[in-house]
């Protein structure tokens, strides 16, 4: 696995350390910055060129292009609401990060079949509400109060603003009188680079159709991503 990385914070950072823990890894090229390690798989690069993948944190996703003249999947951070793949030739999965990644991938996998309820919360960067739709993260985050983004028959999302270095989602399912509950609570640029990674591997080991994805699409494969670089979920079960 040739993974091209181009990080613009502490997330696509952190993401980079993590896929080196993956033993599948041939060679991480770290796009136009300076590299300072001894590790023999880490390069600077100045090109896309001979990659099976390229990553990136960019908010404005300024490797697209390059991404696609080369022919390498391309896997973005952001949602990429405004990004249009329609003539892209390689896969182009949007919106690795903790809501449209791991939590919306998570809640996919839970309920294959319709289940009688879905609820996905994460967190979000902002001042705690006071009031609200009550959310129970495990700790440290805890029980806090979030605000329905979106409700559409049996499923509900609910986005809960957090302050600090901290960051969590929860699935709730429930089937038949029977609650699942899976939770997430950890430092938020870890996982958010958790989420990015998880892309980068799904995609490198393709193949994919081209186009815009999202982890959505490849719920299976990529919670299994992250589960293998790290992911810790918590999981409960009530009648």
């Amino acid at each position: 696995m040739r993974v091209a990385l181009h990080a613009t914070s502490d997330v696509g950072l952190k993401a980079g350390r993590l896929l080196l823990g993956e033993e599948a890894l041939e060679t991480l090229g770290i796009l136009d910055q300076p590299v300072d390690t001894r590790e023999p798989r880490v390069r600077r690069i100045t090109s896309l060129e001979g990659f099976d993948v390229a990553v990136t944190d960019d908010p404005y996703i300024g490797i697209a292009s390059d991404a696609l003249v080369a022919g390498i999947p391309l896997v973005v951070w952001v949602d990429g609401d405004g990004f249009d793949a329609s003539a892209a030739t390689v896969p182009v999965l949007t919106g690795a990060n903790l809501a449209t990644g791991i939590a919306r991938a998570l809640a996919a996998r839970e309920a294959p079949s319709q289940p009688t309820a879905t609820v996905v919360a994460w967190t979000e960067p902002g001042k705690p509400l006071r009031t609200g739709e009550p959310v129970t993260f495990p700790d440290p985050v805890g029980a806090r109060w979030g605000k329905v983004r979106r409700r559409e028959r049996t499923w509900t999302e609910v986005v809960v603003p957090l302050a600090g270095d901290w960051a969590g989602a929860v699935v709730r399912t429930t089937f038949d009188g029977t609650t699942r509950i899976l939770g997430i609570a950890d430092d938020a640029t870890h996982l958010e680079a958790l989420a990015l990674l998880a892309g980068a591997v799904v995609l490198a080991n393709g193949p994919h159709p081209a186009g815009r994805l999202i982890p959505e699409d490849l719920a299976d494969a990529y919670v299994l991503a992250a589960l293998r670089a790290g992911l810790d979920i918590a999981s409960f079960t009530k009648a």
